[in-house]
């Protein structure tokens, strides 16, 4: 039967009900379900990948903004409130200030816009008493009064009750801990009198009661960050500790009669709280533009909210109540975590995106693999077909419908999976690339079948060889084109981006393409070698090798793009967590660093009391306009930095800074004369400011006078990357303390031009000169606690304390980080499973050629452990080339990639993070091929022993 009748047409038994093609389907049912199995896992890949990466990315983002909070919240308002001026004072008893604070917090939340508005949540409000003198049983004691809306609740207190209003003529009610109860020698009732470090006016205290803090210092923020008000520290011979009052004490406290009458600092502090949906929606690029967007205006919005601008007819004056206060200042650390963290996101983005398109084309490649199998075990049968008259077209169709069950189950299992892992409330990715990769999974046997059955007499004209190179230099071109393109346009930052997700699989084929071609080459001069030598088994192995590459090259392809995306996860992990430690340790400078502090050029004594600080310096700078001398160039956003180079050296003998300084001969030089009225300091620079040149003069006005900087040497790279000068350099600081809008900011990058002086040198400017400040502590067991609620103290709410420990911890179990490695181990594991069903098809592809080989060289006389050396010696060349071009590949990526792979935007630091190979991995990958070719090659050993030999070879085939 031909399967067509007279007229062309296929004939009715040739459709699905032909029982020989039902047979030939159950025949194929391995293959098929092999099949079924890889456009599964494709469309689960294609499906799924892009939302559970937004959903790694919207858990990084939750875990970056809960680590804030930890440190400090990630919005402060903060007022300076006057006393009510009204004469005579009435009784504090009938304050509303409690009401009043209430009011103006539901306000700075309403002023936020959407999509900040569904997150902003209030966290505290708090009115701190400056220190009042005192004495118990204990001793002398330094107490703090704390009015915060988040104190202990009653329940809480084991004595007592919590403190309420005083009267005009009463003790101000307090109420301590059980632990400052214990330690000061206190009782419920017991007075005292507290007196002010300023002013004449004294007041009388009474304890109110005792309340117990909950056993984890970590579950409210309250007890972190006024870490005296859970236990009172002792030192110098004084206590000091931290009550609770209520808002009304606040008003008795400012009466000029009973307290200092000074202004009080009213501080808000709010942050973001997102669910994991709220998370995952926000964590896109989309949504990080909103967020960012909302934050940025959120500052100007509230001021104008708490204090409206004046009309023509009245002077506006900002209230809370019955107080007038200042302007609203609002720090705002938002748009400082989004604006890193989306471009760590997108950077993740694409090293993820990469992994999982590594991922589509290995898989790809083993249903090519796989397809090539069927046609090979049908060639005889086709040919049988083809000589009764069916045409290639027909066979094709035959084996598309074949094929369709199990394209389209595959398709849909995928896709069902992907809706299980889509993350709650979401949907899935794009399912276009699902389908496009079943699509492509379901065509690749009807291709194959239709090049395999089609008639070749149309190319009997272009020899084979121009064919095979052809197709070759148009993989190469395509290669160079997509990395050309990559460079040039970068990669997109959502879903996987097409351009991305062919450049894999190109340069994997190009580099299959180079090995087929070269590594024949020393194999077919081993065999010659082997020939002139006794023995057949050599030289038939290697002869057989280096013939049978290109037949090798699917096979190739798969171990070669499995193993350098796996290398290159491998270097990018490393590089990344390395990099991002480093990062952390600069940005920190120290064991500790109090930013904002020091600006008087000396450490602050609260920050060198705290337990465990053995010794500290400070680092300063200035930042500015500068003009030579010589030519009246100018220079803007150049950095000033000031450090003390011998106490820096004691502290940190490694400090490239300190090192610098000394080798030049200004650590601890005094400062110079004034010449009419102008200092002039020498400096190091760093050889991007003014070109490099040494020896010219460089002058910048200052607020208090004219100070001028010669450059006598050029400052080497490796100072920029000193952790000393680390925590300036990496902070955009407001410009607090001098009397300005916190709103305003001067920050320069990392890489910006960098003066160097001694601070030795700069006892001319005054603390207001300065731009920032910071106070790098030193200590390996300080206490962190103390520190995170004393530096606050000290800075006021523009300030940043940062400990080195907790730094380190953060880059640990950062998600972005951790979600690329799961991304590659996942997609690593994945490619070595088809990589394993790639290797077994392909061994399956030329088992009866090595087969009939071996049995014939058997009756030859040829032993078992021959047999086993010839398929070790046939199988090695290949798994040789495979580890040889895969780790190459994987090594070069981040070269070829080049500006597509920007490591430092993703581990922060003053620059790109040097690339380390994971050694380990590559070594294991490399181990793993040599086990995996060894257990192919054993089992086809003992295949062989098994099977007889009429398996192999047919009566009239020649031994």
């Amino acid at each position: 039967m031909t399967g067509k009748d007279a007229a062309g047409r296929l004939r009715p038994g040739t459709g699905l009900r032909d029982p020989g093609l039902r047979r030939e389907a159950r025949g194929e049912l391995p293959l098929l379900a092999c099949l079924t199995a890889v456009v599964a896992l494709l469309a689960l890949v294609a499906a799924a990948g892009p939302p559970l990466l937004d959903r790694w990315a919207g858990d990084a983002l939750r875990s970056r903004f809960d680590t804030a909070r930890q440190s400090q919240a990630e919005l402060r308002h903060s007022v300076s409130m006057r006393r009510d001026g009204t004469e005579p004072p009435p009784d504090p008893a009938g304050s509303t200030l409690g009401r009043d604070l209430a009011k103006t917090t539901a306000g700075l939340l309403a002023a936020a816009k959407p999509p900040l508005a569904q997150l902003l949540v209030h966290d505290s409000t708090r009115v701190e008493v400056p220190v009042l003198h005192t004495a118990t049983a204990a001793g002398p004691l330094d107490l703090g009064l704390l009015y915060a809306d988040d104190a202990p609740a009653a329940a809480s207190y084991v004595q007592g009750a919590p403190p309420g209003p005083p009267h005009l003529t009463t003790p101000i009610p307090v109420a301590f801990s059980t632990f400052a109860r214990d330690a000061l020698h206190l009782a419920v009732g017991q007075r005292f009198h507290l007196s002010p470090a300023i002013g004449p006016f004294d007041t009388d205290a009474v304890v109110s009661g005792f309340f117990t803090p909950p056993a984890d210092a970590t579950a409210a923020p309250l007890w972190h960050e006024e870490a005296l008000l859970q236990k009172p520290a002792e030192g110098d011979g004084r206590w000091r500790a931290q009550a609770v009052v209520d808002a009304a004490s606040l008003d008795a406290i400012q009466q000029p009669t009973r307290g200092t009458g000074h202004d009080l600092v009213v501080q808000w502090r709010s942050s973001l709280r997102m669910t994991p949906g709220q998370a995952t929606r926000f964590a896109t690029g989309k949504g990080l533009r909103q967020l960012q967007d909302a934050a940025d205006s959120y500052a100007a919005d509230v001021g104008a909210e708490y204090c409206p601008p004046p009309d023509d007819y009245q002077a506006s004056a900002c209230q809370l109540g019955r107080h007038t206060t200042t302007q609203l200042a609002t720090v705002d650390d938002v748009p400082d975590l989004i604006e890193p963290f989306a471009r760590a996101r997108a950077q993740a983005r694409t090293l993820e995106s990469f992994a999982l398109a590594g991922l589509i084309a290995v898989g790809l490649a083993t249903v090519v693999v796989t397809a090539r199998l069927a046609v090979h075990r049908r060639a005889a049968a086709h040919a049988l077909q083809r000589a009764r008259g069916a045409s290639a077209t027909d066979l094709a169709v035959v084996r598309l419908l074949q094929t369709a069950p199990a394209a389209l189950l595959g398709a849909a299992l995928g896709i069902g999976a992907a809706r299980l892992l889509a993350p709650p409330g979401g949907g899935l990715g794009g399912l276009l690339p699902a389908v496009a990769v079943a699509a492509v999974a379901w065509l690749t046997l009807p291709a194959l079948t239709l090049a395999a059955t089609r008639d070749r007499r149309s190319r009997a004209g272009r020899p084979p060889a121009a064919r095979r190179l052809g197709v070759e230099a148009a993989v190469l071109l395509l290669a160079a084109a997509g990395v050309l393109m990559l460079r040039a346009h970068g990669a997109g930052a959502g879903g996987l981006d097409v351009q991305l997700a062919v450049v894999p699989a190109l340069l994997g084929t190009a580099t299959v393409v180079l090995l087929v071609r070269l590594y024949p080459l020393p194999l077919r001069l081993l065999a010659r070698a082997a020939g002139a030598r006794r023995g057949t088994v050599p030289l038939i192995a290697l002869s057989r090798a280096a013939r049978e590459a290109p037949g090798h090259a699917l096979a190739l392809l798969v171990l070669v793009t499995t193993l350098s995306t796996a290398v290159f996860g491998g270097l990018v992990a490393r590089t990344v967590a390395d990099g991002s430690r480093a990062a952390a340790e600069w940005s920190a400078g120290a064991d500790a660093v109090v930013i904002g502090a020091g600006r008087d050029g000396t450490p602050d004594r609260p920050l060198t009391e705290v337990a465990g600080v053995r010794t500290a310096t400070v680092v300063r700078s200035l930042v500015n306009q500068f003009t030579s001398d010589s030519d009246g160039a100018r220079y803007s956003t150049t950095r000033v930095a000031g450090v003390d180079a011998r106490a820096l050296a004691a502290a940190a003998p490694g400090s490239a800074a300190a090192r610098a300084l000394t080798a030049a001969g200004l650590a601890g030089r005094p400062a110079p004369a004034a010449v009419k009225g102008r200092y002039v300091l020498p400096a190091l620079a760093t050889g991007d400011f003014a070109a490099g040149r040494v020896g010219d003069t460089y002058t910048t006005t200052l607020r208090n006078g004219t100070v001028a900087f010669r450059v006598v040497g050029t400052l080497p790279a490796a100072v920029r990357r000193d952790p000393a000068l680390g925590p300036l350099l990496s902070t955009q600081q407001r410009d607090a303390g001098r009397g300005e809008s916190t709103a305003s900011a001067t920050a320069v990058a990392a890489g910006s031009p960098l003066l160097l002086v001694d601070s030795a040198e700069l006892p001319m400017l005054e603390p207001n000169e300065f731009y920032d400040s910071a106070v790098l502590l030193y200590g390996p067991h300080l206490d962190a606690t103390t520190l995170r609620a004393t530096g606050p103290r000290v800075t006021g709410p523009s300030g940043e304390v940062r400990v080195k420990a907790a730094e380190l911890a953060l880059v640990s179990g950062d998600g972005l980080l951790r979600s690329v490695r799961r991304t590659y181990a996942a997609t690593t594991a994945l490619a070595v499973l088809l990589a394993l069903v790639a290797l077994v098809l392909e061994l399956l592809l030329s088992a009866q050629d090595r087969g009939r080989t071996a049995s014939r060289l058997r009756t030859l006389g040829l032993p078992t452990r021959g047999i086993a050396a010839l398929n070790v010696l046939e199988l090695l060349p290949m798994a040789l080339a495979a580890v040889a071009g895969g780790l190459a590949l994987g090594l070069v990526l981040p070269g070829i990639l080049g500006p597509t792979l920007t490591l430092q935007e993703f581990t922060g630091g003053p620059g790109a993070p040097a690339l380390h190979t994971d050694y380990a991995l590559t070594a294991g990958l490399g181990l793993g091929l040599a086990a995996l070719v060894a257990a192919a090659v054993a089992a086809q050993t003992w295949a062989g022993r098994r099977r007889g030999l009429g398996a192999v070879l047919r009566l009239g085939d020649a031994v």
